[in-house]
C-alpha cells in the first residue's frame, strides 16, 4: 500500500511491511553478511514487518525505534538517534555491529563519513529516484533523507542506507537504498546495490 501524504520522513511512526516483489531479493545480502543458511532461508521466506516509533527527545534529537519481525523467527529491535554519534548494537541476525545515523541532503551523500567514503557509482545509486519536493522535508534543516551507516568487524562488511520516499510503479513508497559491501571487495558478489520498498499498513 502506498504511503499517505501525511506520513513523511519527519515521522515514520506506523506499521510497515517489506514489499518482496518491489525489493531486491535478500538472499545475496544475507550471504554477504555471514548469516547462516537456515536463518537465511527463514528470513527469505518470511514476511518482514516493521513497527516504527519516531519522536524527539528533550534535546530535540530525533529517535527512531524499530521492532522488526519476520514470521517464523525471533524479531529484533533497533534504536537509532540521529546525532551522528557511533553506537554499538547486537542481535541474533547480524551479530555485533557499530553504526551512526544523521539527517542528510542528497548533495551531502558524496561527503566522506568517518569510516567510509562512497564511490561515485555508490553516490549515484544512493542519490537517484527520490521525490524532490518541499512536502517531503522532515529534518531540522529541511532534509528529506536519513543516512544510516553500520559496520560489522567480525564478518568485515559495511552498509550505508539512505531512507526517503520515492515513486515506485506510480505509488509513493517508503524506500531504503542500500550499499552493502565487504571491507575489501574481491568480486562483484562483494558489493551489492540493494533497494528495499515498504508497504504502509497503518
Amino acid at each position: 500500500m502506498a504511503a499517505p501524504a501525511s506520513v513523511t520522513i519527519k515521522d515514520l511512526t506506523g506499521k510497515w511491511t517489506m514489499d518482496k516483489k518491489l525489493s531486491t531479493p535478500p538472499e545475496p545480502s544475507l550471504t554477504l553478511q555471514g548469516v547462516g543458511w537456515v536463518k537465511r532461508k527463514a528470513i527469505t521466506n518470511a514476511t518482514i514487518a516493521l513497527d516504527i516509533k519516531q519522536y524527539l527527545d528533550a534535546s530535540n534529537l530525533t529517535h527512531i525505534d524499530i521492532k522488526q519481525t519476520a514470521s517464523g523467527i525471533p524479531g529484533t529491535t533497533e534504536t537509532r538517534v540521529l546525532d551522528f554519534e557511533k553506537v554499538k548494537h547486537s542481535d541474533h541476525v547480524f551479530g555485533d555491529v557499530e553504526g551512526r545515523c544523521q539527517w542528510i541532503t542528497l548533495e551531502k551523500i558524496a561527503e566522506p563519513l568517518p569510516e567510509h567514503t562512497s564511490t561515485a557509482e555508490e553516490v549515484e545509486f544512493l542519490s537517484k529516484g527520490w521525490i524532490c519536493d518541499a512536502s517531503e522535508n522532515g529534518g531540522p534543516n529541511g532534509e528529506r533523507h536519513i543516512d544510516s551507516y553500520v559496520q560489522n568487524d567480525t564478518n568485515k562488511w559495511l552498509a550505508r542506507q539512505i531512507w526517503g520516499f520515492a515513486m515506485i510503479e506510480g505509488q509513493r513508497r517508503y524506500v531504503r537504498r542500500v550499499i552493502l559491501k565487504k571491507y575489501e571487495p574481491k568480486s562483484k558478489d562483494d558489493i551489492l546495490f540493494v533497494t528495499l520498498v515498504y508497504n504502509y499498513d497503518s
